[in-house]
């Protein structure tokens, strides 16, 4: 584990902080070295127990590091501009993005595998911060069409075919779907968010039935069947934090109770924002307040006790992949 700990005095060089973790996180801990060296579960507890590590080290001793990943998030990529969402007119060379809902940074090495096997050439691999809060409303609204919307309900949206853009959704880690030639293309599946969100992930087992059954599969009907030609990149709208035995936070807290025992909560106009608290990322612009780092929140019911979360202010649910794909 100590090959993995990342080197305390990077987190007091100012402006260059963010960008060593981002390294660190794609460098040495989730690398393809490791992730075909060990079986997934070990992959995933060595590099979750370093990451919550490093975290607590933040919350503790360096919080303004909290405050330069919200700020990254003004900076990162976006399905709107590559897809010319936010431009005058439409691409004049189409292309495609796919979203897996809910993938994070322990997916790279296996995606950066698939795009090999799959007959591509990988342009850029990129770890980008993406919106806040960590939701998929959110990211839809703020990284994709402007509007508070579904993924289910992009197919058909005005907004999309005015600038050449069809959009996908893939409901089941099966779905197909045939891809016109023209077009650029949205692609958004629902995996594996939708296996995390299940009553059944209170096991580390999970991970490694996702990742030898789940993302192949996903994979190929997503991406295998896109027009040759088109520049793809393949990307996140969250990641997931892991909340294995060792993997939280052990101090007391009142952050969670503020936020009703939920990873973020947007607050009523009118309603005062919580107080600040070390624990507590509050985005007065959404009037939106999340859990920062390895802070459990327990919510009443099954899901208190699953051990993958997302929509707090973690390393993990934050920075996911961002990977273009060149033409075949």
């Amino acid at each position: 584990m100590s090959s993995l700990a990342f080197k305390v005095e990077n987190l007091f060089a100012e402006g260059e902080r963010l960008p060593a973790i981002k390294s660190w996180l794609a460098e040495t801990v989730w690398t393809s070295a490791r992730y075909q060296q060990n079986e997934p579960e070990q992959y995933l507890r060595d590099g979750e127990t370093a990451v919550c590590r490093l975290e607590e080290l933040i919350s503790t001793g360096a919080q303004e590091i909290w405050g330069e990943l919200a700020a990254d998030t003004g900076r990162s990529p976006t399905i709107k501009s590559w897809l010319a969402l936010d431009a005058p007119l439409a691409l004049a060379q189409p292309r495609a993005a796919v979203v897996f809902d809910g993938l994070s940074l322990r997916e790279m090495p296996l995606l950066l595998k698939l795009a090999e096997e799959s007959g591509f050439k990988v342009k850029t691999r990129d770890v980008i911060a993406t919106s806040l809060p960590t939701e998929t409303f959110d990211y839809v609204e703020q990284r994709v069409i402007g509007s508070r919307l579904g993924p289910s309900q992009l197919a058909g949206r005005a907004e999309l075919a005015e600038k050449n853009v069809k959009a996908f959704y893939l409901d089941q880690p099966t779905s197909r779907h045939t891809f016109p030639v023209g077009p650029s293309l949205l692609i958004w599946s629902t995996y594996p968010d939708r296996l995390f969100s299940d009553d059944s992930a209170r096991s580390e087992a999970l991970f490694a039935n996702f990742h030898r059954n789940y993302v192949p599969t996903i994979w190929k009907n997503a991406l295998q069947d896109i027009p040759r030609g088109l520049p793809i990149v393949v990307t996140s709208d969250h990641g997931y934090i892991f909340f294995g035995a060792g993997m939280e936070a052990d101090r007391r807290s009142e952050a969670p109770d503020l936020l009703g025992q939920a990873r973020n909560k947007q607050f009523e106009t009118g309603q005062p924002l919580p107080p600040w608290n070390p624990d507590l990322q509050v985005l007065p612009s959404t009037r939106t307040a999340m859990l920062r780092g390895r802070l459990r929140a327990r919510p009443s019911g099954t899901s208190s006790r699953k051990l993958y979360q997302h929509g707090g202010f973690s390393l993990m649910e934050v920075l996911v992949p961002w990977i273009e794909l060149e033409p075949r």
